[in-house]
């Protein structure tokens, strides 16, 4: 593995430095809103003496350099505050909504790679033909495209038009509550195949299966892009062609060297795009009633939740950053010409 200290150290105080600026930067923000958040914490019914005293435990009373002084030690302890809305530790908030954003994202991007991968390799073998045309259409359009519009469109026409598939929610309560369904790991999908609870998988493949086709159009469009790239790229090389003319089949050269030279810058381009979709689940997860960090944020957004959004945009911050180093330790793992 070409991957060296002196590499992970610099990621790790780049991490560190990315996550101090995107903490300071969202913190002033919110600050510098005007709104009243001392109400939310107070409740509706709240006396004057008792919003004093929220504004007074909160520290809105105090110059936003001091609250951002404690927020930070606070944070840096590991202490990320506590929900305004939902008065529970924002870390634990956090974690109860990530597994459903995971699992969303996380079908999405096997239905682009299993998809966009093979339409990029076709695109590269007819290339310049009507089928390459049409691929490179559809994924410069699936690239393009608003997903935020297309989720809408999507839940209009297949949910509420044709009522192929639900356009709401992550599972039906009655199917949970008749099969006693039990949360686990939090991947509702993962679950129910332990338990080998077939009524709730089923059901929660249908609530997931539309969402997924939506967030999963962009990194389609870009592994099929790139697939078509680089593997146009590679057939134009010489090794390529002397294999051929050296009696191997076609497929054989196409599918074993060829593709295996495509497949690691690949990897890396939709690593990079993971955080892209994770935001883009945020707005899709807002449409579909979907029960994960997007609609987690979403709600912290139009309640002036500020540690809520300070503590849901920072773990987007580190999760996307994090995913990048681990994108290019398997990068150089599996492409020895790559040294970090």
């Amino acid at each position: 593995m070409g991957v060296s200290r002196e590499y992970l150290i610099q990621r790790t105080l780049l991490l560190f430095a990315v996550v101090l600026g995107v903490v300071i930067i969202v913190f002033i923000i919110t600050r510098i809103i005007p709104a009243h958040p001392e109400l939310l914490w107070a409740g509706p019914h709240a006396t004057l003496k008792q919003i004093e005293e929220a504004r007074k435990e909160l520290m809105l009373d105090k110059p936003i350099y001091v609250q951002l002084y404690y927020y930070l030690i606070n944070f840096f302890k590991g202490n990320w505050g506590v929900s305004w809305r939902t008065h529970r530790p924002v870390f634990d908030d956090i974690i109860n909504y990530l597994p459903a954003t995971l699992e969303l994202v996380t079908v999405a991007f096997i239905i682009a790679i299993v998809v966009g991968i093979p339409l990029g390799v076709l695109a590269a073998i007819k290339r310049g033909s009507w089928i390459d045309a049409v691929i490179r259409v559809l994924s410069v359009t699936g690239a393009s495209v608003p997903v935020f519009w297309l989720a809408m469109i999507a839940q209009l026409i297949f949910s509420s038009k044709l009522g192929w598939l639900p356009g709401f929610k992550r599972v039906d309560e009655i199917v949970v509550l008749e099969t006693g369904f039990r949360k686990i790991t939090g991947f509702i999908l993962l679950d129910s195949l332990i338990e080998r609870n077939w009524a709730v998988f089923i059901d929660a493949l249908k609530h997931i299966i539309l969402p997924s086709l939506v967030l999963s159009v962009y990194p389609m469009g870009l592994s099929a892009r790139m697939t078509r790239a680089l593997m146009i790229e590679v057939l134009n090389e010489q090794h390529f062609r002397a294999s051929i003319a050296w009696g191997i089949p076609k497929r054989t050269a196409l599918f074993k060297y060829a593709l295996k030279n495509v497949i690691a810058p690949v990897i890396a381009s939709l690593g990079l795009s993971f955080g892209y979709t994770l935001v883009g689940a945020y707005l899709v997860e807002l449409i579909f009633n979907w029960p994960g960090l997007g609609y987690y944020t979403a709600m912290a957004l139009l309640s002036y939740d500020y540690p809520a959004i300070i503590g849901s945009i920072t773990f987007v911050a580190i999760f996307y950053t994090v995913i990048n180093m681990i994108v290019d330790i398997i990068h150089a793992a599996i492409d020895p010409r790559v040294k970090l």
